[in-house]
């Protein structure tokens, strides 16, 4: 029999989407629940555990330690019950729906939009089911075929992989107002690698790109400095950044709200430029096997890309 701690997966995953988007409300849209429904929710699940998990703060929300250890606890869990809800949702409406997984930065800003789209064209929006995680995840997830279709981020496309492009999306460096570089507006790449970040976890496009391009560029691996901070979302590497703990190489879309409050502030990298590109994935044939899937993919490709 299991204990009276023991928590319900979705409190579970409302947690994980705390963790991953660094704000109560962004986690409320991602999971489609209303803001006291998360408030109420987490308050539970502290109750359940008897510990604080969550630190609120005016303008995000970060885990506690405790939060940290029990959803490190739960990684393992959420990852079999999300195989489990996929093979579910295969067996009762085999053909029917669409199991996408997106890296970050699409699945915040731009999948929703997808969504829309979707549901506009006539498709029932609760065929999609969506998970979000980092590049690395998505690539497996759509090559052990837990995933129909996915969303990935990168300066290449994955092997073994049928994939169309999206659209372009840049990185750049990003540093608090208060910070040296802030006045200076430009350093070396070698500055940069050599430069503590605070950076998403390792897997990440974003991460990729970075150390690619820098490399490109002629700094070598034993230049660079090991991260300052490595956090699961962009949001919390764009709050870490913010708050001056080490500047942050992200993307431009994520950013620009922090640049527009003054919050951050942009730093050129010599003549650097880091570019990715934003790419649809899937196992085999030209095209996706569903239908949903398919109809996801086209209004992907024609939906415009507008940040919001």
């Amino acid at each position: 029999m299991f204990s009276h701690q023991l928590p319900d997966l979705r409190a579970l995953e409302l947690l994980d989407a705390i963790a991953r988007t660094g704000s109560l409300t962004l986690a409320a849209g991602e999971l489609g629940i209303s803001q006291q429904a998360v408030s109420l929710r987490l308050r539970r699940l502290e109750q359940r555990v008897g510990r604080a998990l969550v630190l609120r703060e005016s303008r995000s929300s970060r885990l506690t330690e405790d939060g940290r250890a029990v959803l490190e606890l739960a990684a393992p869990v959420l990852s079999a019950a999300f195989s489990m809800d996929v093979g579910l949702q295969r067996l009762l409406h085999a053909g029917e729906s669409v199991t996408v997984a997106a890296s970050l930065t699409i699945a915040e800003h731009f999948l929703p939009q997808w969504i829309t789209a979707f549901a506009r064209a006539g498709n029932d929006p609760r065929l999609v089911h969506s998970r979000a995680t980092n590049t690395r995840e998505v690539v497996r997830l759509v090559s052990d075929g837990d995933a129909d279709l996915g969303f990935v981020e990168g300066n290449a496309p994955p092997q073994g992989l049928h994939h169309t492009f999206l659209a372009a999306d840049e990185l750049a460096v990003y540093v608090a107002p208060g910070h040296e570089w802030a006045t200076r507006r430009r350093v070396s790449p070698w500055t940069l690698a050599a430069t503590p970040l605070v950076t998403r976890e390792a897997g990440s496009g974003c991460r990729q790109v970075m150390l690619a391009t820098l490399q490109a560029h002629g700094v070598t691996a034993e230049q660079f400095a090991e991260p300052a901070l490595e956090l699961p979302s962009n949001t919390g590497v764009l709050e870490a950044a913010a708050a001056d703990l080490a500047p942050a190489v992200i993307s431009t879309r994520p950013a620009a709200g922090y640049v527009d409050d003054g919050r951050l502030v942009r730093v050129s990298v010599g003549d650097v430029t880091f570019h990715r590109e934003l790419r649809a994935v899937w196992r085999s044939g030209s095209e996706p096997e569903t239908k949903p899937a398919r109809e996801l993919l086209r209004v992907a490709r024609g939906t415009p890309l507008v940040h919001r």
